[in-house]
């Protein structure tokens, strides 16, 4: 599995395909993966009366694709094949956080991470056959989700009177904490990553609060597989 053939057809006349249908063929080489494209192209739009979108087909390596959410990388030095995050499913993941802890939350912090549990149980069911180069990734998900709740939790507390004190009484050290709080203008934003606050609301801090950890889904993700490296033969 060398170059990967992806090709995107449409329903047409007399076709039975949904009305976008993907489809990935993997071949040994560059060359082998042309051939192949023009030979499925002319099949059909000649046989099949289909058209191939040709903004979306391309020859290309299997780890630069997009499919289901996934792209895989052959490792050659073991023949093994990685199942990794494609970007289009990091960008996706990153905007859904945003939209399910937003600025404007009246809510209580517990809900909402509620609300976070819930859908990244469900991706994480989807996305936890991924291979272990991707737990850096879901360790700096982690990271990305904790700091939206940081800001969050600073909102709730509103003036900055509060916010001080509140550091202070989770274990901040009083100059630290009115310092960074009354030291300079910062966003709410800018607030949740200064190093008072990431040492109060910590990792630990929010898993009392009950968050799930996206890293702790993976390891206990059942679903791991091993694709196969060797063609399939079918039978005749």
């Amino acid at each position: 599995m060398r170059r990967e053939f992806h090709v995107r057809f449409c329903e047409g006349l007399g076709g039975k395909f949904p009305r976008a249908t993907r489809r990935n063929i993997y071949v040994r080489s560059e060359r082998a993966g042309h051939r192949v494209k023009a030979s499925i192209t002319a099949f059909i739009e000649r046989r099949l009366r289909l058209k191939v979108n040709q903004a979306k087909s391309a020859v290309d390596l299997p780890e630069n694709r997009h499919f289901l959410g996934f792209r895989l990388r052959f490792r050659p030095e073991d023949g093994d094949v990685e199942v990794l995050l494609s970007k289009r499913t990091r960008d996706r993941i990153k905007t859904r956080i945003r939209e399910l802890t937003p600025r404007g939350w009246g809510n209580t912090l517990e809900a909402c991470i509620t609300r976070i549990n819930g859908y990244l149980a469900g991706w994480m069911g989807f996305f936890g056959i991924c291979s272990g180069r991707e737990k850096t990734a879901f360790a700096d998900l982690e990271k990305h989700t904790r700091r939206r709740l940081r800001a969050l939790q600073l909102k709730h507390w509103k003036r900055k009177r509060t916010i001080a004190r509140k550091l202070i009484k989770l274990g901040a050290r009083p100059e630290n904490a009115w310092g960074t709080v009354y030291g300079a203008r910062r966003s709410l934003w800018r607030l949740s990553h200064t190093p008072v606050v990431d040492q109060v609301l910590t990792k630990a801090y929010f898993r009392r609060q009950g968050l799930v950890s996206i890293v702790d889904l993976w390891d206990q993700s059942p679903h791991r597989i091993v694709a196969p490296v060797q063609p399939l033969l079918w039978p005749g």
